[in-house]
């Protein structure tokens, strides 16, 4: 089951104040709070718990490019792991694996996964990664891409994240969750061994009253150090920090309005919903050795607050207000936060380490013959749909305007129907009066291209090469992303680009 998924400045206050350098021109890296309370601490058994709402100082993204090293820490909202030697890797969304390096140069992942889509990824110490498949499935590939083991996940769906000594830890993901039943005895995170071997646990769950929903309860995400292991539950307003024995270290809070100590089912006129709200979005260190937090900060969908710990006493130092829930943030060794945007990172990648879409020879409901072939040198929107999918009608009648605006006789837009009743795919037509073109999968288009979900949209190339996918619609700032990522493609021509971050 799928789950939920302004910047603040203060003015005339001088950088001196913070003892911080100015990047070159570029204003301070944070301002103090000048609302700030003190935080309060108090001992919980033998465990301090931190209690503070607001922190000393703000952070101030920056949004230009950057100007030295950078160690990305979410893209659109996803975790990024950390390579050694610097870089770093994640999903780009619609199944591929992306890695940058610190200047933010992306370059494309080719792995062997054997028509696997992966829904989380890490690095393992060896320079293969660690990833979890959408049937739960943990995977271990070698350097070269190769699928070295496929293991059994210790939840029914688990996230991978990278630990510094080359294994990886598992937390349940906060994407995907099923009812079960738990008991006390149940760890709250599993270690793997570099080798894959479950070596060791953290933590223990925590049982809600209705206990179905012991997964979501206890969905989280997860970032280790070298001294300590850092969890952020999905729906409480907790940080907490474990040592790497797995002592509980300090517990963090910050009295966020929508947090819940357990989602419970509630019955409405609609029948049964859960009661909770997103809290936690991510956890990472940075290069700066502190801890970020990207949370919710209340009942919102617009906005996020990206809160900056100090690791050994879990008090609040820093916090940043970002304008999107699903933000693409940097960070440099000194503590700068750049706020990105991700159609610029991706569409940087060299055209030749795109991936190749795969080729297709299908009949359109019009009864003709088109093949992949047949757009060479053209710049090619594929959009999958099915007349059952509901996000599909919405998205849609904003492809078809986006379709008609672009008048470049280089751009073409085809949609590829999963209906298998090619009858249920015309009359979705009929009803709209939609005119671009249809070309008929009757239900074998996944099992080919391996896609998570519909709707599923690819831009390609004018060598057929895949420049960028989107999974699911997110209305108007989807469609304006790609529409920025098809004017850079076509701005592009037929010349080859190095790709990079650039202004």
């Amino acid at each position: 089951m799928l789950l939920l998924a302004g910047l603040a400045l203060v003015a005339g206050l001088a950088v001196a104040a913070l003892g911080v350098g100015d990047g070159g021109g570029r204003g301070p890296i944070a301002v103090p709070n000048p609302d700030v309370a003190a935080p309060v601490e108090s001992l919980v058994g033998a465990v301090r718990h931190v209690y503070q709402a607001d922190a000393p100082e703000l952070l101030l993204p920056d949004t230009l490019v950057p100007a030295q090293a950078v160690q990305l820490l979410w893209f659109q909202g996803r975790p990024v792991s950390r390579l050694r030697g610097g870089g770093s890797v994640t999903l780009d969304g619609a199944g591929g694996v992306v890695r940058f390096d610190t200047r933010l140069t992306a370059h494309r992942v080719q792995l062997r996964l054997e028509g696997r889509a992966p829904i989380s990824v890490a690095a393992a110490g060896d320079g293969g990664f660690w990833l979890v498949d959408g049937e739960g499935n943990v995977l271990r590939t070698g350097p070269g891409g190769e699928l070295v083991h496929t293991l059994p996940a210790p939840f029914d769906y688990a996230a991978v994240v990278a630990d510094p000594q080359g294994g990886a830890w598992l937390a349940r993901s906060t994407e995907l969750f099923s009812y079960r039943l738990a008991t006390h005895s149940d760890p709250l995170l599993v270690y793997l061994d570099p080798g894959g071997e479950r070596s060791q646990t953290m933590g223990s769950v925590l049982l809600p009253e209705h206990v179905l929903l012991v997964e979501l309860a206890n969905a989280g995400h997860v970032t280790a150090g070298t001294s300590a292991v850092y969890f952020a539950p999905f729906v409480r307003d907790e940080v907490i920090a474990f040592s790497r024995s797995g002592d509980t270290l300090w517990v963090a809070h910050r009295g966020l309005p929508q947090a819940v100590d357990e989602p419970r089912f509630e019955l409405t006129d609609d029948g049964p919903t859960i009661d909770y709200a997103p809290v936690n979005l991510g956890i990472a260190l940075g290069p700066d050795g502190r801890l970020y937090v990207l949370s919710i900060p209340g009942f919102t969908t617009m906005e996020s607050r990206l809160d900056v710990y100090d690791t050994e006493a879990g008090r609040l130092q820093r916090t940043a207000w970002l304008p999107t829930p699903l933000p693409t943030l940097g960070l440099d060794a000194e503590g700068r936060l750049y706020l990105l945007e991700p159609f610029r990172l991706l569409t940087g990648i060299a055209p030749h380490e795109r991936e190749a879409f795969a080729p297709f020879d299908l009949e359109t409901l019009g009864g003709e013959r088109t093949t992949l072939a047949d757009f060479q040198g053209k710049v090619v929107l594929v959009n999958f749909w099915a007349s059952w999918c509901a996000p599909c009608r919405v998205e849609m009648p904003a492809l078809d305007s986006l379709w008609r605006s672009i008048q470049d006789s280089d751009f073409a837009f085809i949609t590829m129907n999963e209906d298998i009743d090619v009858g249920d795919a015309g009359e979705f037509l009929d009803e709209y009066g939609f005119e671009f073109p249809v070309l008929l999968g009757r239900g074998k288009l996944r099992q080919r291209y391996h896609y998570l979900g519909l709707p599923f949209t690819v831009l390609l190339d004018r060598q057929g090469r895949v420049v960028q996918r989107w999974i699911g619609f997110a209305g108007e700032d989807q469609i304006a992303s790609i529409r920025a990522v098809i004017r850079a493609e076509l701005d592009r021509g037929g010349g080859m680009s190095h790709g990079g971050h650039e202004e």
